[in-house]
């Protein structure tokens, strides 16, 4: 319907949007998903000992769904080049969700951690008969196993790093100043940007900004509008700024000929 640009650029959403839907129309409503239905599960309290409240499945929704995505934007935008490096908040975050993961391999519950938060436990809907008793006996000590290994692992990887952390902090934070000191002395300020309002945008329909482009070559095959703010891929194809700087964002490489195209390769036409 929004065609194949924006299902390309927005393919996240597009695809959070579809488990959202799918979930309002199977957990939220009380029915089971397709592997809970066949593997025959249900959703109790935390405790065990009643069905869980619609509200707590609505806020497991949400967080499950939307959680991760929102937790990337704001750290995109707020923390930005700090998410690299041994010590960054996506490295601790995924940490955190190591923890989680042992805990749920002793435990055997919360394999999410949104249903962590919300108490959201699986629970039988049948009788469990002799055999798959044993067979569920044996499999949760090897899930246990499983989960020595990844604490171990997570044990050398964040100890030597913490270790190192801590004896370095001291000197970290006087290095830190004195490049500030340098970069502040001499880095040149940038002044005189316009605003958005101020820039003059080349409209394609008007026949008289850059006559050279022949009018068969003034649609943006993107947009499939008059390309506003023409713009060349190194490969010479045009196409309207905004429109090939949103696409090299999510695929680098030019549309028409696959060519390879960086958004800082982008020229725009004057």
């Amino acid at each position: 319907m929004k065609g194949q640009l924006f299902a390309n650029t927005h393919s996240l959403e597009i695809s959070i949007v579809v488990k959202l839907i799918y979930l309002c129309l199977t957990t939220l409503r009380g029915s089971r998903t397709l592997g809970e239905e066949y593997v025959d599960l249900i959703y109790v309290n935390r405790r065990g000992t009643s069905l869980v409240q619609r509200y707590k499945k609505l806020l497991f929704i949400g967080s499950y769904c939307l959680g991760p995505y929102l937790v990337s934007k704001t750290l995109k935008r707020y923390v930005g080049s700090s998410l690299d490096g041994q010590y960054s908040v996506k490295s601790i975050l995924s940490a955190l969700v190591n923890v989680h993961l042992v805990l749920f391999y002793f435990q055997g519950a919360y394999h999410d951690i949104s249903k962590r938060l919300f108490g959201l436990r699986y629970a039988l809907g049948h009788k469990v008969d002799d055999n798959e008793a044993k067979f569920r006996k044996a499999s949760s000590s090897n899930y246990r196993f499983l989960g020595y290994i990844l604490l171990l692992q997570g044990a050398g990887k964040w100890i030597p790093l913490l270790v190192r952390q801590l004896g370095s902090l001291t000197r970290r934070k006087e290095s830190n100043k004195s490049e500030c000191k340098e970069i502040k002395a001499n880095s040149d300020i940038i002044t005189g940007v316009p605003l958005e309002s101020q820039i003059i945008h080349v409209d394609l329909s008007d026949e008289s900004q850059l006559p050279y482009i022949p009018k068969a070559s003034r649609t943006c095959i993107l947009c499939l509008n008059v390309m506003m703010d023409p713009s060349c891929a190194p490969c010479g194809h045009i196409f309207c700024w905004m429109c090939i700087l949103n696409w090299t964002r999510e695929r680098p490489e030019c549309p028409l000929c696959r060519q390879n195209c960086k958004t800082q390769q982008v020229l725009l036409l004057r």
